[in-house]
């Protein structure tokens, strides 16, 4: 039945997505109606995917009236606890990598780094790249050099592309405004020093 859980979700991009939208809220109830809303998906893709969900023991529906069926998650369900922890495995590796590398690049001119993008988001694919962004106290052009290069060692032993943003504290400061900023405090986690925004 563990296999048959695992393809059932992971076997589809689509359930994969019902089942994070419902994680996001967890004691919320879900009608199909809503579901298909907030996932812009069919009438019958959330209906069968919410059914199964139900016959694995991950869903309990309630039947309100003659016709609508509402649906929660069985928070006791020994497998909700794994099936979270595998579609958060892409989010948490992407943060274990970008933990990894400011360790290799910690130096006392570095404020802080920042983890953005789709890899905090939790929306990251295969070919993502691993987005971080790195807050100089002041302009090191050796230490810039020294970080693209241990971000090239890094990405071709992983296989995974670490595009890294360098940034000194005066250009965050003149640069507040901007869509770029905008967007990484969007989604962002700071992984080492302190917030820079």
């Amino acid at each position: 039945m563990r296999t048959d859980i695992i393809f059932f979700v992971f076997g589809s991009e689509n359930r994969k997505n019902i089942l994070k939208t419902i994680l996001e809220y967890p004691k919320r109830q879900w009608s199909c109606s809503t579901l298909e809303d907030l996932t812009d998906m069919s009438h019958a893709t959330v209906f069968r995917t919410l059914k199964g969900l139900r016959d694995f023991g991950i869903l309990k529906s309630i039947k309100i009236n003659k016709k609508d069926i509402i649906y929660e998650l069985v928070n006791e369900s020994p497998l909700l606890k794994e099936l979270r922890r595998m579609i958060d495995i892409e989010k948490t590796t992407a943060k274990k990598i970008a933990r990894n590398f400011v360790e290799r690049i910690k130096e006392e001119n570095i404020l802080s780094a920042v983890l953005y993008g789709s890899s905090v988001r939790g929306d990251i694919k295969p070919d993502s790249d691993i987005d971080i962004l790195i807050i100089l106290k002041k302009h090191n052009s050796l230490l810039e050099r020294e970080i693209f290069d241990k971000a090239g060692e890094l990405s071709s032993k992983l296989n995974r592309t670490l595009a890294i943003t360098i940034m000194y504290v005066q250009e965050i400061k003149k640069e507040k405004k901007s869509q770029f900023i905008k967007s990484v405090k969007a989604n962002m986690e700071v992984i080492y020093g302190k917030d820079p925004f």
